[in-house]
């Protein structure tokens, strides 16, 4: 699992899937063997706290940071102070979970690797760029979001996590059109036009675009239509989005709505 926000799924028109309904329905008394908090920010946490009591999780893979939240950031906020309260925990816990900080290209013996998950950032550039930058920068916790792509038979998805452009472009200079090309891309940071970059993401060339993002919220639909060879697809529009893939390298994408 990839991330968690159950803070908006009650929209009037409930096409935004409770992920912690969805995963007990769909994967009855399992455990989840890897979570990744893709950066820490609270939109990308909500609900970790309930689906931790409900959920066991093996894996947690956090990034390196110094981002808090003090007692005054939680007045007016959406968010249950509780998730980031089980959220520091993790942080320190050694197994169940084990919580693991991991970097571009890093290998395992036992893990990722087989499952064709590549990690292309945070680097280490990235995480100093990170912390070094201004408490009040909104793209400081952007800089050191996980990017990572995922291989399986021959068909490749890349996910983007929250990147910034100081991301995509580290990622354009270090690995080229090669490396970033996929077949499914997942749009950074809800499709914002703010962590577009126009050149690393023609090089990803995607038939693909999906954008995580709730009712009431703006995405560069313009931008995603054009790089998208055949189809953007969004949460907003589209409720649940799943993608399968066979072993012989076909896959196919359904969707809960066709507007």
């Amino acid at each position: 699992m990839i991330d968690i926000d159950n803070s908006r799924v009650r929209d009037e028109e409930e096409v935004l899937t409770d992920p912690i309904e969805y995963f007990q329905n769909k994967f009855k008394d399992c455990s989840i063997f890897r979570f990744v908090l893709s950066h820490p920010d609270m939109d990308h946490m909500s609900g970790l706290d309930e689906l931790a009591s409900k959920v066991p999780i093996l894996n947690f893979w956090d990034t390196d940071h110094t981002k808090t939240i003090s007692q005054k950031d939680w007045e007016g906020s959406p968010y249950n102070p509780k998730d980031w309260e089980r959220y520091l925990k993790f942080r320190e816990s050694s197994e169940m979970p084990k919580c693991l900080k991991l970097r571009r290209n890093e290998t395992s013996e036992c893990c990722w690797i087989q499952d064709g998950i590549r990690i292309l950032s945070p680097s280490s550039s990235l995480i100093k760029l990170s912390v070094d930058a201004d408490e009040k920068d909104a793209q400081k916790c952007h800089h050191l979001s996980y990017v990572l792509r995922i291989d399986y038979a021959g068909v490749k998805i890349l996910l983007g996590g929250d990147a910034s452009v100081n991301v995509w472009e580290d990622l354009f200079k270090e690995y080229g059109p090669e490396t970033l090309k996929s077949d499914i891309f997942l749009a950074p940071h809800h499709g914002s036009k703010e962590n577009i970059h126009p050149e690393a993401f023609k090089a990803i060339n995607p038939d693909f675009v999906i954008v995580s993002v709730a009712k009431g919220v703006e995405y560069d639909y313009d931008f995603y239509k054009q790089l998208a060879k055949k189809r953007v697809l969004s949460t907003k529009a589209n409720g649940t989005i799943q993608i399968e893939v066979k072993e012989n390298g076909q896959y196919s994408i359904t969707v809960d709505k066709n507007p």
